[in-house]
């Protein structure tokens, strides 16, 4: 499954992320989606970033489509994206994409940040809009506190530094 980026093939990180692998599962009963994810990784296998790619669509037996509307507008290699920045500061619910992500990287003997600033941007491809790419990104971080408009601002910039779409 692919969700089609308009004359992109490819999404490439930057140096120093290993791959901790892919999956694919039914979300909730009501997607298909296929994760991908990087992370850098210290010497005792704690995460200090990571990149996590979702691909999602919607089962013909779903009703809606996505909707990020609330979001922050923001442009990327071209595209329309919808950001969303929050901290990450509980485990994930068990039966989310989250929690599969965790256990991926769980699988590796990598363990993720808590409490850990994340950005998430999401692609919707026009038409009927039952497909997404979200792209998330996460550093450790000590903070607990909602994020601020700054670091927002500057955690999304540093999401877009690492990340190239390659024609």
């Amino acid at each position: 499954m692919r969700v089609e980026l308009p004359g992109f093939t490819s999404i490439s990180v930057q140096r120093g992320f290993r791959y901790a692998g892919g999956q694919r599962f039914i979300l909730k009963g009501v997607a298909d989606a296929e994760q991908h994810a990087f992370a850098e990784v210290d010497v005792d296998g704690a995460i200090q970033r990571f990149y996590w790619f979702q691909f999602e669509s919607l089962l013909p037996a779903a009703t809606g489509a996505y909707d990020y509307s609330k979001d922050t507008l923001v442009e990327f290699a071209g595209l329309e994206w919808r950001a969303h920045v929050r901290r990450y500061t509980s485990p994930p619910e068990p039966d989310g994409d989250q929690a599969a992500l965790y256990k991926l990287f769980a699988a590796r003997g990598w363990r993720p940040p808590v409490p850990a600033l994340r950005a998430r941007l999401v692609y919707v491809p026009a038409g009927d809009r039952r497909q997404e790419l979200m792209i998330i990104y996460a550093e450790a971080t000590t903070s607990a506190a909602p994020p601020t408009a700054k670091e927002s601002a500057d955690l999304i910039a540093r999401a877009q530094a690492g990340l190239r779409l390659i024609p």
